[in-house]
């Protein structure tokens, strides 16, 4: 699941992908959230320090638990 996969434009993935600061490695986010970037990729099967498992769990994240940012992010 990307977030192309649901109706995004690249340039709205491309627009939060910058402003996330992603890398490899862990990024710089506060401990909740670090929290659940462990959880849902362990339970998932993905690297919590890889880009690509990170941005599977934005993905699921503003697709599920955050749907009303998601929404209001894809409208900006």
């Amino acid at each position: 699941m990307t977030l192309l996969d649901s109706d995004w434009t690249p340039e709205q993935a491309q627009g939060l992908l910058d402003s996330l600061k992603l890398n490899c490695g862990m990024p710089d986010w506060r401990p909740q959230a670090l929290k659940r970037l462990h959880d849902w990729c362990s339970t998932h099967h993905e690297d919590a320090t890889k880009v690509e498992g990170q941005l599977e769990f934005i993905a699921y994240e503003l697709l599920y638990s955050f749907k009303s940012v998601g929404i209001f992010l894809k409208r900006a």
